[in-house]
């Protein structure tokens, strides 16, 4: 026999036991990794069940920053899913399968390039104000590379860690920082408060038309009457109905009491807690400062009450760029039993 032969046979053998060793061999594996986290836990909770902040700690957004995640109206809770895009690590969808408050959460991702992996979230409250995560992720290899599943497990097991690490870092800047989409959010006591309104039910699209028809109205009528304007012009929204596009909102002008004029309707704003958020920027723009507000009542287990108030800082005619208007948002709070 050859040499030749005999490194054929030698090789055939070794192909015939890698073919053999891969089909007994499992495909599936998993990693797990733990952290603790100085914060409630429904704050983290919170954090994982809403998708549209996968962008903001996912670990594949500070390994690719192609990535980015785009969602519907619901972001939140069991069933709802949103698509992402990665050059890296390739496009595709992300899914929330269970939801159980304050205990765990399943999310699955399927992508274009790789298998399709499943995370496990695990929460134990250590006391009210600690939080022990972990998470467990799983996946399946392909015929052959399931011989080395132990690096994949352990390349998922580095990704895990840095989900934790980024997932830390977004929870301790809501709970220590109250920092919510980049804005601060402040408590303060709000006097009782009157308004000179004009007040209807329009489409979402016609905020900004209404609004500005009618607080130029309002400016004449209180001129014409003598009325002393106490505060900047804004806008009172009394209901939000995405789904049929419509609102109750009014221009509002704040004046020192309340009164009775031709043509027009007055508010009265008892004193209470609120909310208090600055947003800087286009009008367009502002519903992400809305958003903040709202996660921030879903961790302090707040509820709001109506009307929202939006306070007009910044006059147009003084400043004419768009990105500098400063918009002071108000929402009436109470607490609510959890």
């Amino acid at each position: 026999m050859t040499r030749t032969k005999k490194y054929l046979i030698a090789v055939s053998v070794l192909i015939v036991l890698v073919l053999t060793a891969s089909i007994f061999k499992s495909s599936t594996y998993s990693s797990h990794a733990s952290i603790e986290i100085e914060a409630p836990v429904n704050f983290v909770f919170n954090a994982i069940n809403n998708l549209s902040y996968q962008e903001d700690w996912n670990a594949k957004s500070s390994l690719d920053t192609s990535y980015h995640v785009h969602c519907g109206d619901n972001t939140i809770g069991k069933g709802v899913h949103c698509d992402y895009l990665s050059q890296q690590y390739g496009d595709g969808i992300i899914s929330i399968l269970t939801s159980i408050p304050n205990d765990s959460i399943m999310i699955t991702e399927e992508s274009s390039k790789h298998n399709p992996k499943q995370y496990q979230y695990k929460l134990i409250s250590i006391h009210d104000k600690s939080t022990k995560i972990t998470l467990t992720g799983s996946s399946e290899s392909g015929w052959i590379t399931n011989l080395w599943n132990f690096i994949h497990k352990w390349k998922l097991k580095k990704h895990l860690k840095h989900q934790l690490d980024n997932l830390k870092v977004f929870v301790l800047e809501r709970y220590k920082l109250d920092i919510y989409n980049d804005f601060k959010i402040e408590t303060t006591s709000l006097d009782q408060k009157y308004y000179l309104i004009q007040k209807a039910n329009i489409n979402i699209s016609n905020i900004e038309e209404y609004y500005t028809q009618n607080i130029s109205a309002l400016y004449q009528t209180a001129l014409e009457n003598n009325l002393g304007v106490t505060g900047m012009p804004c806008a009172l929204f009394y209901n939000w109905d995405k789904s049929l596009g419509k609102t109750d909102m009014a221009a509002a002008l704040p004046v020192l009491s309340e009164m009775s004029i031709a043509g027009t309707q007055s508010a009265k704003l008892s004193p209470g807690t609120a909310l208090k958020l600055e947003y800087t920027g286009e009008k367009r723009n502002i519903r992400k400062a809305h958003r903040a507000i709202e996660d921030y009542m879903l961790d302090h287990y707040l509820k709001s009450s109506f009307p929202v108030v939006e306070e007009y800082m910044t006059s147009p005619v003084q400043e004419p760029d768009p990105t500098k208007w400063v918009t002071n948002i108000y929402y009436y709070v109470s607490e609510q039993q959890h």
